[in-house]
């Protein structure tokens, strides 16, 4: 029976992905593991594995079109079957083209035979090497386009990135260092010229894109109103600084992390926050999967750690790690950018004392945390010095209210400042 390969929804921001290179073709055998496709999605370029072993019998979506999630883009001949395309299926399919109307009766029993849907296995190809470039040269996407734009050999260019790892601004300092002829001197008295104004313009990445395109939607659609609470982070820190100490399980145990925790059990208490706007209702979400604003070379994205009430605080740690890495490496697994059901922006590692962030829709609120800073405080009569952190929620003001906002930042900042709970 003959199986549909379908472009695979590899974020929650995805709508379509454009085929930047089939691997293989019509009548190659196909085993499952193989690389069937190279798509270009919103966030990275990815590869398409197969899930299914046959022979390629129809490419349905040519190289350089795009289709929408879900769309068939190939079919598979089951083994022992041939390769042959089915009558009337050789036109392309795309994302701009209207879905064809329905085939007469002979073609829709064919349909009606087919394999249901099964879904593909998606993961990052390594980036494509720049001409004249050693393939153990480690580089962003973004670093290896501008470098191949203007022609700059990456093998002389010195990575500050992780690693090594060359990013924009190492191939931006490259080419500032190689220049060009300096400017001829002015003629002995003519007056002075002041230089034009320096400006150039960047193309926007695939995410800034998506993201500019989000954050205007959010802006537009939903009504944002902020809460913020003042939380005294002494007790955290010193919890902090004991896990830090013990390493193991709590080896790189940050403030996000503990932030992460508190979030997810005061969501669990306040639970109209862990929630979406759904035309005339409020979908209240069981599964407590908190986004992490995180910046990359070209952009924001936001993995999600899962399950942030249940999981032990050693769990998070683990999680939150592995997103790092894998955001650091630009290598994200297929589900590592779904799910998110509120989000948490922190900017604490910067000076900046608070914020306010922009909600991340489907969901209904993100927190914002600021830097935890030295301030002097008023205890039992006396100033003593102390340690603390704002925190500010943005809220759809469709479902949520001032009161359970209130409700919400009371929750975190008990279990913030009364920390125990959080590794019990």
């Amino acid at each position: 029976m003959p199986i549909d390969v379908t472009m695979p929804k590899l974020s929650d921001t995805m709508e379509e992905g454009k085929i930047l290179r089939w691997l293989k073709h019509p009548g190659d055998r196909v085993a499952i593991g193989e690389i069937l496709a190279e798509v270009e999605t919103d966030k990275a370029n990815m590869e398409l594995e197969a899930y299914d072993e046959g022979t390629l019998a129809e490419v349905r979506v040519q190289e350089g079109d795009s289709a929408p999630v879900g769309a068939v883009i190939a079919v598979l001949a089951a083994p022992g079957e041939g390769a042959t395309a089915r009558p009337g299926a050789r036109e392309k399919a795309s994302a701009k083209v209207p879905a064809a109307p329905r085939a007469a009766a002979p073609a829709a029993k064919a349909e009606a035979g087919r394999e249901p849907f099964r879904p593909t296995v998606v993961r990052r190809p390594e980036p494509a090497e720049a001409p004249g470039v050693a393939a153990s040269v480690k580089a962003s996407p973004l670093a290896r386009r501008i470098a191949h734009d203007h022609d700059l050999d990456l093998a002389q260019v010195t990575g500050t990135g992780p690693g090594g790892r060359i990013v924009q601004k190492d191939v931006e300092a490259a080419l500032a260092a190689r220049g060009g002829p300096p400017p001829a001197p002015a003629l002995p008295g003519a007056p002075a010229q002041p230089p034009p104004a320096a400006e150039r313009r960047v193309a926007l990445s695939r995410i800034r894109r998506t993201t500019a395109k989000r954050m205007g939607e959010s802006k537009r659609e939903i009504p944002h109103f902020y809460a913020s609470t003042e939380i005294a982070m002494d007790d955290a820190a010193r919890l902090k600084e004991a896990l830090a100490a013990l390493e193991g399980e709590y080896e790189g145990v940050t403030y996000t992390h503990v932030v992460l925790k508190a979030v997810g059990l005061a969501l669990t208490r306040v639970p109209e926050l862990n929630a979406s706007y759904d035309g005339d209702a409020m979908v209240l979400h069981e599964a407590v999967n908190v986004g992490v604003a995180t910046a990359v070379d070209d952009g924001l994205v936001v993995p999600v750690v899962r399950h942030c009430d249940r999981e032990p605080l050693a769990a998070i740690v683990r999680q939150a790690r592995g997103l790092l890495e894998r955001a650091r490496s630009g290598r994200f697994a297929s589900d590592d950018l779904t799910g998110a059901t509120f989000t948490l922006s922190n900017l604490g590692m910067l000076p900046v004392t608070e914020f306010t962030a922009v909600i991340n829709p489907p969901q209904a609120a993100i927190l914002a945390v600021g830097t935890i800073r030295e301030t002097p405080v008023v205890r039992e009569g006396q100033i003593v010095p102390g340690r603390r952190m704002t925190v500010t929620v943005s809220c759809d003001h469709r479902i949520i209210d001032g009161m359970l906002a209130g409700r919400f930042l009371r929750e975190l900042k008990g279990l913030l400042e009364n920390p125990l709970a959080l590794v019990l």
